[in-house]
């Protein structure tokens, strides 16, 4: 019987997780020729951060014409791949590095900014939610960092996490771009994900330091134990 922590066979919990298991399976051979020609994780961080750029600048530029943000969610697809790609040199083929871990966590917030302004400069959707949802965005990447500081963990909790924060930019973007979205569902949206990245901040901050002060309470139970 499996423990309660672990997401049953079958349960929406184990999902995700069969998805990657799969995607990495059939980009294995991809990484594999990647690597034999000396590309590192490092340099497909890179490129997936950049690429990130060109599009967010892309769509801002010419935002006047709406089926342009059909790039993002476009990219945005493709980045997954990138990310899986870069994850397998990283755990198969020993590329893990302080320098590629730094590129990682700085493309993210490159890449999330790039792809979350655009949505600004469209009429009618608010530039106050689009600015505060981004902020915050960065704010939880670095309240997830806070943890190393404190000898915690790199913290990823709670419920609006990166990659459901790129999920609600991608429908978005489809939905400008077929020309279907309507605008006020789309400022809706963004102060619900204002708000739920102001519990995801809370709850990094709060689980890493209850990570923390976890040994330091066993103590002295343990103490007494012994006495």
């Amino acid at each position: 019987m499996l423990p309660k922590s672990y997401p049953q066979a079958g349960s929406p919990a184990m999902m995700p997780t069969i998805l990657k298991t799969r995607l990495h399976a059939l980009l294995h051979p991809l990484a594999r020729i990647l690597f034999n020609d000396g590309v590192r994780a490092i340099h497909v961080t890179s490129c997936a951060g950049l690429i990130s750029v060109a599009v967010g600048v892309l769509a801002a530029a010419f935002a006047f014409h709406p089926g342009i943000f059909v790039l993002i969610p476009i990219w945005i697809i493709i980045r997954m791949l990138f990310n899986a790609v870069e994850t397998l040199l990283i755990t198969q083929f020993g590329q893990h590095s302080r320098l590629g871990t730094c590129a990682q966590e700085l493309s993210r917030l490159v890449a999330e900014t790039a792809l979350f302004l655009p949505f600004s400069v469209i009429p009618k959707v608010s530039l106050l939610l689009v600015m505060t949802v981004t902020l915050l965005a960065i704010f939880s990447e670095f309240a997830g960092l806070l943890g190393p500081l404190i000898k915690a963990s790199r913290r990823r909790d709670g419920p609006m996490k990166s990659d459901i924060r790129l999920l609600c930019f991608a429908v978005f973007g489809a939905g400008i771009g077929s020309g279907y979205a309507l605008t006020a569902p789309i400022n809706i949206a963004l102060a619900v994900m204002t708000i739920l990245l102001l519990m995801t901040i809370v709850t990094r901050i709060r689980r890493a330091v209850t990570e923390v002060a976890k040994p330091a309470s066993a103590t002295p139970s343990k103490v007494d134990a012994q006495s």
